[in-house]
């Protein structure tokens, strides 16, 4: 099914957003499409995991008292079934598949 005019202009300033002007070159095809959502399947993963990693401890913190907090912290992160993701994910996500998105905008 092909992408209709309104799908591809959403989809290119998605591209435009994660990788620049670069994007705007690249043509938006069903190929192009399906990379996108691979990588933002990829970049969901990262950030599921990222909700699991222990913020900084303040100095002078009872190490103790910290592990506890921190441990309810990251329960009620994951609780709250946020649809946010971390940029560190859509950027290592995105740098995994540009040459992806690239060749699929070129029609290869």
């Amino acid at each position: 099914m092909e992408l209709n005019k309104i799908e591809q202009e959403n989809l290119k300033a998605f591209l435009v957003s994660v990788y620049g002007n670069q994007a705007r070159s690249w043509e938006m095809n069903d190929e192009v499409f399906n990379q996108t959502i691979y990588m933002l399947q990829e970049s969901n993963k990262c950030t599921d995991l990222m909700d699991f990693v222990p913020r900084p401890m303040p100095l002078g913190a009872n190490p103790v008292s910290y592990i506890k907090k921190t441990a309810r912290n990251i329960l009620l992160r994951k609780l709250k079934n946020s649809k946010n993701q971390y940029k560190v994910c859509v950027s290592t996500s995105a740098a995994k598949f540009k040459t992806k998105l690239v060749l699929a905008g070129l029609g290869f």
